[in-house]
């Protein structure tokens, strides 16, 4: 079973930050990872989530997966989707990686009070971990507040019931959604939970992030091991996509063992589940 390497992650999200020179980003994302009261709130939360509840994996290593997915996101879309940030002339794409990365790797801090209305607690904590940091960032308080409001509507967006009002927050949840793969089940999969949610992401291999066509810019393709994948894809992550705003701009793929399936061809194999 996959164990995932934060390290090798974070190197990925590393190289990422530099080939697009993010000077603020990387910066942002330095202090994400080495201060002492986010980690801790992380680990902390991850607690609940894993040993109290026995969800999937919601701690440092999803975080770091999530940020790596989104900044893939980004590089992928290229100019074919226009953030709220460039639009509306608040800052660069440097500043739309600060706000993604931001709202990535805090989107779940919340669970550090409980799973119920973590999107709201996350969005609210995000302003105390974060506010010392940005105000080093970003000397105009306009922008400053900005910024921050960008940040907080992306992690309350990532809630699959709150449609995403900007591109960013869009970028937010579908790199969320797509930490669906064996190693995100690890965790509850030893404590011993055995059912459809933890089985269908050990069958989810690898998912790759592609700059797609011009009507579609993102191509996603979802590798499998077996069928059972289907039902993460369906259940955990569509929901998400629909209330991200960017459905339309998205092309999914889903391949079992190299070979194509459609989205809803097996889903009906596990409606015994929900029984």
């Amino acid at each position: 079973m996959q164990i995932v390497d934060r390290e090798s992650v974070a190197l990925e999200v590393n190289e990422l930050l530099n080939k697009q020179n993010y000077r603020k980003a990387k910066d942002i994302w330095n202090f994400l990872t080495t201060d002492a009261d986010i980690q801790g709130a992380i680990k902390a939360a991850n607690r609940l989530a894993v040993k109290y509840l026995n969800y999937t994996d919601h701690g440092l290593d999803h975080v770091t997966i999530v940020c790596r997915n989104v900044l893939e996101i980004i590089e992928a879309i290229g100019e074919e989707i226009t953030p709220a940030i460039i639009k509306q002339d608040i800052g660069t794409m440097d500043d739309v990686a600060v706000v993604c990365l931001a709202a990535c790797y805090l989107h779940d801090v919340g669970h550090v009070i409980h799973r119920n209305f973590h999107e709201l607690t996350s969005s609210i904590l995000a302003k105390d971990l974060l506010m010392s940091k940005l105000k080093k960032l970003y000397s105009n308080p306009d922008q400053l507040w900005d910024i921050l409001s960008h940040i907080q509507h992306a992690i309350l967006a990532h809630d699959d019931e709150i449609q995403c009002l900007t591109p960013e927050a869009g970028f937010v949840t579908v790199a969320d959604g797509l930490d669906m793969c064996e190693g995100r089940s690890r965790k509850p999969y030893d404590l011993g939970k055995v059912d459809i949610h933890s089985i269908s992401a050990l069958s989810i291999s690898e998912i790759k992030i592609q700059k797609g066509t011009k009507k579609k810019p993102l191509r996603l393709n979802i590798l499998m091991l077996s069928e059972a994948g289907i039902f993460q894809v369906e259940e955990v992550f569509l929901p998400k996509l629909r209330t991200s705003g960017l459905a339309d701009e998205i092309e999914i793929n889903t391949l079992v063992n190299g070979k194509p399936i459609a989205l809803s061809q097996v889903l009906r194999l596990y409606k015994k589940f929900d029984e």
